[in-house]
C-alpha cells in the first residue's frame, strides 16, 4: 500500500509555513542521534511526515521533503512510532518542558551514558546505595558520577568513546 501524492500534497498545504521543516520518517534516512535531535529542537516548525507499510509516492518526497530521518536500522509498518520518537526526544530541548539542569548531565549530552541512579530504600534486597552518594560532599559525588558514566559507556557503548576521540 503507497499513500497516495494529492492526499499527503493537500495535508502538507493546509500546514505549511516558511519557517517549516519537513521531515520524512524512513529507514532511508540519517539515523537520530542526540546532536541532530538538539539541532532540530532549535527549529520553528517541524512538520513530520510518516509513510505506512510501503510509503509515500516518490513525487511528494521530492517535492517537499528537507530531510529523511530514520530511528534505526530495522523497518516498522509505519513511520508513526518513529515520529513519536522524534517529537519526545526534541520536545525535551524546548525551553519550558524540562528544566536545563535535567538535560546536562544525561545520556548522550556529553557523548557518554550516564551513571547509575538510586534512591531509597537506602538498602534494597541486600544491595546498598554507594556510600559516596550519602556523604554529602558534592566534589566526591561529582567524581563519581564521572568515573561511573566513562565506566558504563566503556564497557556498553565503546562505539561512543571512539567517536569522542575523533
Amino acid at each position: 500500500m503507497l499513500m497516495m501524492p494529492d492526499v499527503v500534497y493537500r495535508a502538507f498545504e493546509s500546514v505549511k509555513t516558511n519557517a517549516a521543516k519537513v521531515i520524512y520518517m524512513t529507514p532511508q534516512g540519517n539515523k537520530l542521534n542526540q546532536k541532530k535531535v538538539e539541532d532540530l529542537s532549535k527549529e520553528e516548525h517541524l512538520i513530520i511526515l510518516c509513510g505506512h507499510y510501503e510509503g509515500i509516492d516518490q513525487r511528494v518526497i521530492d517535492k517537499i521533503v528537507d530531510e529523511e530521518i530514520s530511528i534505526g536500522d530495522y523497518v516498522l509498518t509505519g513511520g508513526e512510532i518513529p515520529a513519536m520518537v522524534l517529537i519526545d526526544s526534541v520536545s525535551r530541548y524546548i525551553k519550558g518542558v524540562l528544566n536545563n539542569e535535567s538535560i546536562k548531565e544525561e545520556s548522550f549530552s556529553n557523548g557518554l551514558l550516564e551513571y547509575p541512579q538510586y534512591t531509597r530504600p537506602e538498602i534494597f534486597e541486600g544491595e546498598k546505595v554507594p556510600e559516596v552518594l550519602l556523604s554529602g560532599n558534592h566534589q566526591n559525588i561529582k567524581k563519581w558520577r564521572e568515573e561511573k558514566s566513562l565506566e558504563i559507556t566503556k564497557n556498553k557503548r565503546p562505539d561512543l568513546l571512539k567517536n569522542k576521540l575523533n
